[in-house]
């Protein structure tokens, strides 16, 4: 990302052959989760961000993000549901989020990934992967 470049899925083209993963130079516009977001963030705080990379960044102001109206309303829904999520980082609010919003265009993907969040904040419980495994480095 640093470089202005995504990395697709890693996956192997055959059983008998090793895996690849292909690296392409993002365009303009396109489409930014907010973990990917995050991790341009703090690339930039270190200093790591290249003006290829610079280039291509959308809009990454953080108060920019807007909460699906179906996401807020299950919450709100839900007993406790809402006060444990707004107890949360304000990281976590967004990228749990948009990982529900961008299967938006898949209905049922999308109310699955709702239904799971909801009753995860219903428990008071977090969801996912927290940590990033090392790609998203702590400030």
């Amino acid at each position: 990302m640093c470089f202005g470049w995504i990395d697709s899925t890693y996956k192997k083209l055959a059983p008998d052959q090793p895996a690849s993963q292909r690296f392409v130079p993002r365009k303009v516009g396109s489409a930014w989760s907010e973990l990917n977001k995050e991790r341009c963030r703090r690339m930039i705080h270190l200093g790591k961000m290249t003006a290829a990379g610079y280039a291509v960044l959308p809009d990454m102001n953080p108060r920019h993000f807007k909460f699906d109206p179906r996401i807020i309303r299950a919450l709100k829904r839900r007993p406790g549901a809402w006060q444990y999520f707004q107890s949360c980082p304000p990281l976590y609010q967004r990228v749990r989020c948009d990982t529900i919003q961008i299967k938006s265009h898949q209905p049922k993907l999308f109310r699955q990934r709702l239904t799971k969040f909801a009753n995860a904040c219903q428990a008071k419980q977090m969801i996912g992967q927290w940590r990033d495994g090392g790609r998203l480095p702590v400030k």
